[in-house]
């Protein structure tokens, strides 16, 4: 018995319908991304099943609560960095992939073996929302931003491509015509079929087998998706597997080397393997784990995606003294789900976005606008009428920081020691109750963390 008959588009948009098929090809695919996350989990859980499920296969029953996860849209990982009126600045702007590798990711790269990760860039925005600002080449006064919240996989089913990296892969069939008419929508401009694949591999830095794109198949760093357009996310954290990869290693609980149960975001996102100058990662990772420890199985509703839950107006001043209101313009999804979103004032008024304060301050970057864009996913635990009581698994990596610069966290994996001049970060977090000696469980990786930032 299962909880849903089929897993839907994100925000159940309509484009997957002009394929023969592509609708139940997504829920397939969806449905074997979840299985292949909770094999992975079973290595991970003792004595106990998995407590993250597929909704699509079972229904464990008992008392369900749904929840809205959120977090704010603009990439704290930029704030860490530079603060904030530097992270302005480079929000706004394209990195290149071996620029982003080397600087969030701490992932040197070669030019001589990558050369494209030079060529091809990337929105150093790194919390399942990214926006693209618009402006006037004479006044460089801001005429719009847009905002989006698509997840990339839907955009490769389109194409007709394989999601890239190691875990796991699904086929598609397709329909390019309709996702060249689709960018041709978005960008405004003639698009053609090579301006979206990849002249080559794009691999990712250090590996032989993982790939961003492949020769001649979809490339989400196309000119019409970052220099000259936004149609979906792009920025390498921003999959939709990777949402569903931290509710699944959210649904486990884990132990510190101390063997304290570790209940803090941060030091949990650490030990978890994942982004934690985020965010996103650790405000899913935490809140799932909450339920988790009350012995809950968990899971996410459908349709499964990221949304962008609402804009908040509040502080909000237009020069013509009008309503800002007007210049929010929904363009994929629907309130509480959209997936596409537009700021740009009505022409009628004679204004643009930079005659626009948020709190008495001028907008001069798209980021003041994701300051005010709160993002979500909505998770849903089943507290069964016996909890499910697993032993704490042992921590995977773990975080430091440097004393220079005590707001950015450093990552490292198990077993590797932290660099000179930084210190270890959380060492004494955790609680002792529920905890069991980290040394009665055997280490074992999950796949997942491959794909992570360090």
């Amino acid at each position: 018995m299962a909880i849903i008959d089929r897993f839907v588009p994100p925000a159940n948009l309509p484009d997957l319908d002009s394929i023969p098929g592509q609708r139940e090809q997504w829920h397939k695919a969806v449905s074997y991304w979840f299985d292949s996350l909770i094999e992975d989990a079973e290595s991970d859980v003792h004595p106990g099943p998995p407590q993250f499920f597929n909704p699509a296969r079972f229904d464990p029953g008992g008392l369900m609560v749904e929840q809205a996860i959120t977090w704010n849209a603009f990439p704290k990982e930029l704030l860490r960095l530079f603060g904030r009126d530097r992270a302005l600045q480079e929000a706004d702007k394209l990195w290149t992939l071996h620029r982003f590798c080397s600087k969030l990711l701490n992932i040197p790269t070669d030019r001589k073996r990558h050369p494209l990760l030079y060529k091809f860039s990337v929105r150093p925005q790194t919390e399942y929302c990214e926006w693209r600002v618009e402006r006037d080449p004479k006044t460089l006064s801001i005429r719009s931003v847009t905002f989006t919240s698509e997840p990339p996989e839907f955009w490769f089913a389109l194409f007709g491509n394989r999601v890239p990296g190691d875990l796991p892969l699904y086929h598609f069939k397709c329909d390019r015509k309709a996702v060249l008419a689709k960018y041709e929508q978005f960008v405004g401009q003639r698009v053609e079929r090579r301006d979206l694949v990849a002249p080559g591999d794009i691999y990712v830095p250090g590996s032989k087998s993982q790939f961003y794109a492949k020769k001649n198949q979809y490339n989400i760093f196309n000119k019409w998706n970052t220099q000259y357009g936004i149609v979906h996310l792009c920025c390498l954290p921003n999959f939709l597997i990777g949402e569903i990869e931290l509710t699944a290693a959210g649904s486990i609980l884990r132990n510190n080397a101390a063997g304290h149960l570790l209940v803090e975001p941060e030091a949990l996102v650490c030990c978890a393997g994942f982004g934690a100058n985020r965010n996103s990662d650790p405000t899913i990772l935490a809140s799932v784990n909450a339920a988790a420890r009350l012995g809950a199985y968990v899971t996410l509703k459908d349709p499964i995606g990221i949304y962008m839950d609402h804009i908040d107006l509040s502080g909000w001043e237009c020069r013509d003294k009008k309503s800002a209101a007007e210049c929010i313009r929904i363009v994929r999804g629907s309130p509480g789900m959209v997936e596409r979103l537009v700021v740009e004032v009505p022409k009628d008024r004679g204004i643009t976005v930079s005659d626009i304060r948020i709190g008495g301050e001028p907008i001069r970057y798209g980021g003041q606008i994701a300051e005010c864009i709160t993002v979500k996913i909505i998770g849903i635990a089943h507290i069964p009428s016996q909890p499910v009581r697993n032993v704490p698994a042992r921590c995977s990596g773990h975080g430091a920081f440097n004393p220079r610069n005590p707001f950015s966290l450093v990552q490292f994996e198990s077993g590797i020691n932290v660099s000179r001049g930084r210190v270890t970060a959380f060492a004494s977090q955790g609680t002792e109750e529920g905890a069991v000696p980290s040394g009665k469980l055997p280490i074992r990786r999950l796949a997942i963390k491959r794909r992570r930032s360090r």
